[in-house]
Formats: C-alpha cells, structure tokens, sequence
C-alpha cells in the first residue's frame, strides 16, 4: 500500500476511534533527575538524564518517564479495575496521579510549568520493605 494511502487509513482508523487530531497531542522533555529514598537517607541514588513522555488522548493523560530502572515510571488517568488515575493538573503544573486498588501503592508525577521542573514519587518494594522513591530535577523544552 502507498505511503499516502496508509496515512489516509490511519486517518480513518482515528477518527473512527473519535481522536481527531485536536484530541490527540504528546510532548517530551528531557529532564536531569535525582531521586532518593527520604526514609533511608543514607542510601544514595545515582543522578539521571531521563526522557519525560507526556500525552494526551482524548480526556486522559499519560506520563512516562524512561530512564535507568529505578526511575522509569508511569502514571496515567484512566479508571480501570485494578488502578485509579487522577489529573490534579493546575494553571502551574501537569499533575498525574494513579493508585493500585488492591495494594493501595501509589504513583505520581508532576511538572512544573514555570520553571520547567519534575517531581515524581512512587511506591517500590526495596530492602525488605516499601519505602517512598521521590524524583525531583529540572528540564529543559525540546529546541
């Protein structure tokens, strides 16, 4: 199938889906990341340059960030089964927040718009126990 044939598939299939191109946009930031353990502060993480994928489908957002195993992340809005997303975004900030039902573990990031800046916590099971792993750092906007 021609290139121009399959991009006009693709139209289809989204619209069909009801995201039109206006529904559908993403971004993505590079950030410089430090994250720590504040309930074992003895413990030292090593910093990060992580990529920070925001998108938005429709009403939910999805926020993934991509970066060495501890760091990676990812929340979104969406109320399934098994998990309760929450957007808490403001006038200054993209606010993603997800819990698991059964566990109750949560996963949060947040952006500040000016400066540009991440926080991100999430729940992990390490040394015996879960402990929060916070995430803090700037950003820099695509050039």
């Amino acid at each position: 199938m021609p290139l121009k044939a399959k991009a006009w598939t693709l139209c289809k299939v989204l619209v069909t889906l009801g995201l039109s191109s206006s529904s559908v946009w993403g971004y993505t930031l590079t950030c410089d990341a430090q994250g720590s353990f504040p309930e074992m502060e003895k413990i030292i993480v090593k910093p990060a340059t992580v990529e920070v994928n925001i998108k938005s489908i429709g009403n939910h957002l999805y926020i993934k960030i991509e970066g060495p195993k501890l760091y990676a992340t990812f929340v979104n809005t969406l109320i399934t089964e098994e998990y309760q997303g929450q957007d808490l975004t403001s006038k200054t900030s993209i606010w993603v927040k997800r819990k698991h039902i059964a566990s109750l573990e949560e996963t949060e990031i947040k952006i500040t718009r000016q400066p540009v800046t991440l926080f991100a916590s999430k729940d992990v099971q390490r040394y015996g126990k879960s402990l929060k792993f916070l995430v803090t750092g700037p950003c820099q906007l695509p050039t």
